[in-house]
């Protein structure tokens, strides 16, 4: 998904339909340093919204979505998360799905199971195939002969290569390479002691629900410019492995659950926490310079996001775009 999360040049969240040419004039002419958050290169389909599961579910276009609890997330769902309180404008909620991301690489996310990992914090990645090392200095997996760089280990197995990368120390890194096997083409790792799993999955998601809005109906237009500020939810192990990758500094909590801020997910910043293991949720933004003032306005659209099930979610209309969603795609 590189226009969508990438961590090179910043662009915008997503070509916008001409329903929103006058909400998203501003980031167009103004961002340009932001210029592939998003490109939608496909004609949208499916726009055929449901009814919602109940009286308070939905919010018509136009209207601010309504407080409420977090939608709990079933086995193998991937909700919608809106910002309660702000206007959800036309074709503001949109589906990318990605048909190969299933043939893919396939990921094992571990923590600590002291209870001190968290998304991107004291854990590990391992994603299986990526391509062989070119650098990094010689270490033993086991039996074989492995490259270490800065937070990875990379090494052969199975006819191909695996990666572990995280923000363990090296000998925990390897202990994880070293306990990890190939079965049906998906790794498989017998977590070291003081590890466990915490999820498994494709390294880069099938579907990512994404919300679209202008700053200036958040209500953070002074932190965060008259840009976009976008969330979003995925369920994979690429967001993870990216958050190894590109680094993140802890920011507090988001409805109890420990936050990271990285540039990950594209745009100036974003804020990103895991409401469900192996889910990842992010509220981001494209426009003023990322300053504390701009984390605190994170902090608080955070604060006032709301999961939706995925019934509720369709009530919001979102429509699909078939493309790739290429984060974490082995280098």
């Amino acid at each position: 998904m590189g226009d969508v999360l990438s961590s090179g040049p910043d662009r915008p969240p997503w070509r916008p339909s001409r329903r929103l040419t006058a909400v998203t004039a501003a980031v167009v002419s103004s961002a340009v340093i932001v210029v592939g958050i998003v490109a939608v290169v496909n004609e949208p389909d499916g726009r055929r919204p449901r009814a919602p599961e109940s009286p308070s579910a939905a919010a018509p276009s136009g209207s601010a979505f309504p407080h409420g609890p977090d939608a709990p997330v079933g086995a193998g769902q991937t909700p919608g998360l809106v910002i309660a309180g702000a206007p959800l404008p036309r074709d503001a909620t949109l589906i990318r799905r990605d048909r190969s991301a299933g043939a893919g690489p396939s990921t094992v996310v571990l923590r600590r199971s002291d209870g001190s990992g968290s998304l991107g914090r004291h854990g590990a990645v391992v994603t299986f195939p990526v391509a062989a090392p070119s650098r990094g200095s010689p270490v033993r997996v086991g039996e074989v002969s492995g490259r270490a760089l800065a937070r990875e280990v990379v090494w052969p197995v199975a006819g191909s290569y695996a990666r572990v990368r995280g923000d363990l120390p090296r000998s925990e890194l390897i202990a994880v390479a070293a306990a990890t096997r190939v079965a049906s083409g998906r790794p498989r790792v017998e977590a070291p002691r003081g590890l466990s799993v915490a999820a498994t999955g494709t390294l880069w998601p099938v579907h990512v629900n994404e919300t679209r809005y202008s700053s200036r109906v958040t209500g953070e237009t002074d932190e965060l410019s008259g840009g976009l500020t976008f969330t979003g939810v995925a369920r994979c192990g690429g967001f993870e492995d990216a958050l190894y990758a590109t680094g993140a500094q802890p920011a507090g909590t988001v409805h109890g659950r420990p936050a990271v801020l990285t540039s990950a997910f594209g745009g100036n910043g974003a804020l990103a926490w895991e409401p469900a293991p192996g889910v990842v949720a992010y509220v981001g933004y494209s426009g003023a310079h990322l300053d504390r003032g701009a984390v605190d306005a994170l902090r608080r659209l955070a604060a006032r996001t709301r999961l939706l099930s995925p019934a509720q979610w369709r009530t919001t209309g979102p429509w699909t775009s078939d493309q790739t969603n290429d984060l974490g795609r082995p280098d």
